[in-house]
């Protein structure tokens, strides 16, 4: 409430007679008014923030510490995904340096998603997609991770283009 009253002060303040009428002028009156609209802006939002008691939800723990066996990450349904929508997409496309960045980014999601949508449950998913020129040269994709061996697991699949080739990943990591 101190700032409220402090604001109220100030615009009274500002209310004063102003002989001049220069462009100066109205562009400091301009600047206070937006000043004054900030500070309106963010003690409305401080108040509607702080305003009532908040609802928490607290969940019951389930003390699950490894997946049910229908419902583990399957490498052959995520290499079956990963090669369906990358031979989808870039199946008898030329290379292209300006739009391959951004089709990396939109297959990587594209592919996450429908890993996701197969039936996972708790796991957590990263799906990476490396597209690369092929100029007769030697390339090599490599990762590592640190993750639980029996649970965590991951799939690849190499797709050749015409003149590039993408390497596409999904790692699963379960997550209790």
């Amino acid at each position: 409430m101190d700032s409220f009253k402090r604001f109220v002060k100030a615009s009274n303040s500002d209310k004063r007679s102003e002989v001049s009428d220069s462009s100066s002028t109205r562009k400091q009156k301009l600047s206070r008014f937006k000043l004054k609209m900030r500070m309106m802006s963010s003690l409305g939002m401080a108040a509607a923030l702080n305003s009532g008691p908040r609802n928490t939800v607290t969940y019951e723990n389930t003390y699950k510490t490894e997946p049910d066996d229908n419902r583990r990450f399957s490498t052959l349904k995520a290499e079956q995904i990963i090669y369906s929508v990358l031979d989808g997409y870039l199946s008898g496309r030329d290379y292209d340096p300006k739009r391959f960045p951004l089709l990396c980014k939109t297959l990587s999601e594209l592919i996450k998603e429908r890993v996701k949508a197969s039936g996972l449950e708790r796991y957590k998913i990263v799906a990476i997609v490396n597209i690369c020129e092929n100029k007769d040269q030697g390339a090599r994709v490599a990762s590592r991770c640190l993750w639980d061996s029996k649970f965590d697991n991951h799939a690849s699949v190499v797709f050749e283009g015409s003149n590039f080739f993408a390497v596409g990943s999904v790692y699963a990591v379960y997550f209790d």
